[in-house]
């Protein structure tokens, strides 16, 4: 008799699931080694160009597929594969190492590839690392085409896909048959196949390790991407609970969602703006037709990840101005490039610490040139007058100083050119680093507004890499020291007459919303799938509690003892209204 088995990996997209699994296994084409004769190496060539054209072909048609399910801006990756296979450049450089060196095309495809492939592996950015798979599915592809295999897509309807590693082809593809979740051996939260199953609002588990060894085809199995957990053969108790948890989750989106309209404010009418964090295509649909809120924090690194290098000024206009049309009439934070020196220069010399390194405004401040292209194009977007430009990674005055200094050039610039602008377009810094906390009162005087990092501002103050799995239990965003600096800054922000907001990951955490609100900021800027919660946590308090609350914590030096008090109150004064 079979027993119930919990298998643990990192959730991906949220969501519960439960169905048969089917276990997919992409087929891995081995290449041919041998040498050519002279004779051959001609049909080589155009062997490979004919595999090129039908793979090709079929991207298109997955990419086609995908515009209809995700949309355009969520299909990009379909386009960069695209573009690979139509470098002229690249596919010639094969051909004449085929012609030169007498290899099959297979051989030097493929050690071509794994060049690129490298390359990303090497980088220190885990977003540049997810790309293998990229490369590898295109890898794959190319190859079964040049051994003139079938494309394989079919899948049970409404199963939960179990793989070693899933493409966002695969994705896209699976997606006519209703799949109903992915759960995987490899793979990130910023794999391309984690980003199109939140997209599809289907539930994924990732970094499972060796989830593809454990389940079988038609095995019944629970998927729980809010915990990231596989549960296969569950047993009766189990399927009661997880349909329960269904039917919860189906009443609670839809009491949550008559909450997403109404005013974000305590029940003692103290208002506390909730606004988005954007980084995801996806995400940009949930302001339009759920949230009708602003955006709080808004990453441009995307793009730049996207395109491989800095995009020209013309692509961030379109892009800025499409976020300023979409946001309207709310505003829009747009933060400047918060890109490392491993992720900017993946060749160069590797930075022994990246996050003490050269990145963030330090870059910008560094590379003037690119710093002024996006600043124009973010005047040149905030037309409405709903585009603030924050600044990241601030450490000092000068740095502070710099930077609008630049700003000012460049508005000098368009207005010689006779360009419209925002001419009151509002600056803000970001509080990460343990120096901007020191500063913060004078800084306040710069600046229109505060943006607290908490993510940053927590390892830095309390020297924890929360990547660290050996120390990852000692980053506490409830730590005195991290909470009184929390305060102090927000003072600071006040004192001087200019707002304050949280944008990190403290902010999405419903246990801190009281904590933060109690503490003084304006505004909470969250993930988009757990907005409609923090606003009805924030309808359900009373401010004057929740200030008294805090000004009882800021007094204890223990981290447990105020951690036990934030969940009791959180039980008390939110759970039980």
């Amino acid at each position: 008799m079979r027993s119930e088995t919990t298998y643990k990996g990192i959730p991906a997209s949220p969501g519960i699931s439960i169905g048969k699994a089917y276990l997919y296994t992409r087929s891995r084409f081995e290449v041919d080694t041998e040498y050519l004769q002279i004779s051959e190496i001609q049909k080589e060539s155009e062997e490979f160009k004919r595999a090129l054209e039908l793979s090709v072909k079929e991207l298109k048609k997955i990419r086609s597929l995908s515009y209809e399910k995700i949309g355009e801006k969520n299909s990009l990756i379909f386009d960069a594969q695209l573009e690979i296979l139509n470098d002229k450049f690249f596919i010639n450089s094969v051909i004449s190492r085929i012609q030169k060196e007498k290899r099959t095309a297979s051989f030097i495809f493929d050690e071509e590839m794994s060049k690129i492939g490298h390359a990303l592996l090497s980088s220190n950015d885990e977003y540049l690392k997810e790309r293998v798979t990229d490369i590898n599915d295109v890898r794959n592809r190319v190859l079964r085409n040049m051994k003139k295999e079938k494309l394989v897509s079919k899948v049970e309807e409404y199963s939960i896909i179990i793989g070693h590693e899933i493409t966002p082809a695969d994705t896209i593809l699976f997606s006519k048959r209703k799949v109903q979740g992915y759960a995987t051996d490899r793979g990130g939260t910023t794999s391309h196949a984690a980003i199109v199953s939140r997209a599809l609002r289907v539930p994924a588990v990732v970094g499972m390790k060796d989830i593809s060894k454990n389940v079988t085809s038609g095995e019944m199995i629970i998927i729980d991407g809010f915990n990231g957990i596989i549960i296969k053969d569950p047993t009766e108790k189990t399927l009661k609970a997880y349909k329960r948890k269904l039917d919860e989750l189906k009443e609670y989106d839809e009491k949550l969602n008559k909450v997403i309209d109404l005013p974000s404010e305590t029940s003692d009418f103290k208002t506390v703006e909730l606004s988005a964090n954007i980084e995801f295509d996806e995400e940009i649909g949930f302001i339009v037709n759920t949230g009708h809120c602003g955006i709080g924090l808004y990453r441009t690194e995307h793009l730049f990840l996207e395109a491989g290098d800095f995009p020209s000024e013309e692509r961030q206009i379109e892009e800025y101005t499409h976020i300023a049309n979409v946001t309207y009439p709310n505003t829009v934070t747009i933060r400047t490039y918060d890109i490392g020196g491993d992720k900017l220069l993946p060749r160069s010399e590797k930075e022994d610490n990246p996050f003490l390194g050269w990145r963030g405004i330090r870059i910008c401040l560094d590379r003037i040139d690119i710093f002024k292209e996006q600043l124009s194009a973010l005047l040149i977007s905030s037309l409405k007058k709903n585009v603030k430009i924050m600044f990241p990674m601030i450490s000092s005055m000068s740095e502070v100083m710099r930077a609008k200094e630049i700003l000012n050039e460049v508005k000098k610039d368009l207005d010689k050119k006779e360009i419209r602008y925002d001419k009151n377009i509002e600056v803000g810094i970001m509080i990460e680093v343990p120096s901007a906390y020191f500063l913060a009162d004078d800084l306040a005087k710069e600046v229109d507004f505060f943006s607290i990092g908490t993510n940053d501002l927590i390892q830095y103050i309390l020297a924890v890499d929360r990547g660290n799995e050996y120390i990852s239990g000692l980053y506490q965003e409830f730590h005195p020291a991290v909470l009184r600096a929390i305060k102090s800054i927000t003072d600071a922000a006040h004192k001087n007459k200019i707002r304050i907001s949280v944008c990190g990951e403290m902010a999405s955490d419903p246990l801190a919303t009281a904590v933060l609100v109690g503490l003084g900021i304006d505004e909470l800027s969250v993930v988009p799938s757990i907005f409609p919660e923090i606003k009805q946590i924030i309808r359900k308090l009373v401010y004057s509690e929740a200030k008294d609350f805090c000004d009882e914590i800021l007094t204890y030096p223990d981290e447990e003892k105020i951690r036990t008090l934030v969940y009791k109150f959180y039980q008390e004064k939110i759970v039980s209204r």
